[in-house]
């Protein structure tokens, strides 16, 4: 199986081949798909427009939006893309629409109707076991910010990677936390005090949730 790495949405081609996508936006887009699922959601929409999103949200019962643009809260939305912003909210079957700024507008460009995969630090090594088994072409595609590419995202992929190749050692999981906690995002989620956001997204390959599309929805599988 061929593994292709890009570092950032915007080299994803056009159109768009016939492989297996795994979209990777460490903070927070993969990390938010991940714990959404793990704790009961029916199923995760990504969109990658907020008028979208409040549509779906009107039509569909039991939905929940999820969303942060350029970093700040969406008006009429119920939560952030932050795992301790739904730690305690009942989500136990709903329908969950989510818009980010960078990791939602990644699997727009890829289309949902495809066979696309979340990953993050936290499930590197679970989707790396899942896209192994499969045939053909797999992308991992580092989200990036705003058309250039992000430590995190990279060091993600990367991460990713490495498991697929069998090439994880203590080395390379010291690189991945070091390119996270150095990044401008943790910069970030440290000084609005949101420290606790990032010793949850070092906890490397804590998670065995591989969220994927199915049907245009993200729905969550275990390793």
């Amino acid at each position: 199986m061929t593994v292709t790495r890009i570092d950032r949405l915007e080299d994803v081609p056009n159109p768009t081949p016939d492989a297996d996508f795994v979209v990777v936006d460490v903070i927070m887009a993969s990390t938010a798909i991940v714990r959404l699922v793990e704790q009961g959601a029916e199923y995760v929409r990504p969109f990658g427009d907020v008028e979208e999103a409040r549509r779906f949200a009107e039509e569909v019962e039991d939905s929940v939006l999820v969303g942060e643009q350029d970093g700040a809260p969406v008006d009429g939305f119920d939560l952030l893309p932050l795992p301790s912003s739904f730690a305690d909210h009942d989500l136990e079957g709903a329908r969950v629409g989510i818009v980010t700024t960078n990791g939602t507008r990644a699997v727009e460009r890829i289309g949902a109707d495809g066979d696309v995969f979340v990953a993050s630090t936290v499930n590197a090594r679970a989707v790396a076991e899942t896209v192994a088994e499969r045939d053909g072409e797999t992308w991992l595609v580092a989200a990036g910010r705003y058309g250039e590419p992000t430590p995190e995202d990279t060091a993600g992929a990367r991460l990713v990677e490495a498991h697929h190749d069998g090439e994880v050692n203590d080395g390379v999981t010291e690189g991945v936390r070091e390119a996270v906690r150095s990044s401008d995002t943790a910069d970030w989620i440290r000084k609005v005090g949101l420290g606790d956001e990032l010793d949850e997204i070092l906890r490397l390959d804590s998670s065995t949730t591989v969220p994927r599309t199915r049907d245009g929805v993200f729905v969550g599988q275990s390793r």
